[in-house]
């Protein structure tokens, strides 16, 4: 099956076909369309649930195999969370980092007299704020 194609609403509990239907404004969406969204997104829907949400997923995946004999590896949520925090811990330990760094130049600078003649020093792009 393509991904373009409608996806299997008799195959899931008529609430959450409602459900779908609403998110699509009475529209029928593609197995495509249903991937896209979020499960956050999925989860704050009215009637859809963890369960729902599994069942959507296990359509979804059922529908990618038929389709891709060699589907990209994917990650659960959580997983991709994970690895989010993770990066922007990184990314706030780096600019700790750099602030740090600049902190420590401009004291230097001061203590050798440099800081006080900051007005006509070469500006070297270099700014805390």
């Amino acid at each position: 099956m393509q991904q373009d194609e409608l996806f299997p609403l008799a195959d899931i509990p008529p609430r959450v076909r409602r459900a779908i239907l609403r998110e699509f404004q009475g529209r029928w969406p593609t197995v495509q369309e249903i991937a896209q969204i979020s499960d956050r997104h999925w989860l704050a829907t009215p009637d859809i649930g963890p369960s729902s949400l599994e069942k959507i997923h296990s359509i979804i995946q059922v529908h990618r195999s038929q389709t891709d004999p060699f589907p990209p590896p994917q990650l659960i949520n959580n997983e991709l969370l994970d690895r989010l925090e993770f990066i922007q811990e990184e990314f706030r330990w780096l600019e700790r980092a750099v602030k740090a760094k600049l902190h420590r130049r401009r004291r230097s600078e001061a203590s050798f007299g440099r800081g006080s003649d900051r007005a006509s020093a070469p500006n070297d792009g270099l700014s805390l704020g």
